[in-house]
């Protein structure tokens, strides 16, 4: 079931964002709202607590990725400054 937008008043084009033009006093807020907007807040925190989770869990997989990139430009860059010979054996590093 659906109501039609007409019965909400008119409905602004995607590109306005409604600002609130008066401050609404607490006594205003329902317990209602209250208690949607407390648990929207927790949700939000649980929710964004998830990257610290992820991170921790990732970080020993970072560490691995970025040693191996670090060896490999060292390794590449070795090459590149080798590659005419210059006296120099061309031996990678292991």
């Amino acid at each position: 079931m659906s109501l039609s937008s007409s019965a909400f008043g008119p409905v602004p084009p995607d590109s306005v964002v409604p600002v609130l033009t008066a401050v609404v006093p607490e006594s205003d807020i329902t317990v209602a709202l209250r208690a949607a907007l407390d648990a929207r807040a927790q949700e939000k925190a649980a929710f964004m607590s998830l990257s610290d989770e992820l991170l921790h869990a990732l970080r020993p997989e970072m560490e691995r990725l970025m040693a191996d990139l670090v060896r490999s430009s060292l390794q590449q860059t070795w090459r590149m400054r080798h590659r005419n010979g210059d006296g120099v054996f061309l031996t990678d590093i292991p």
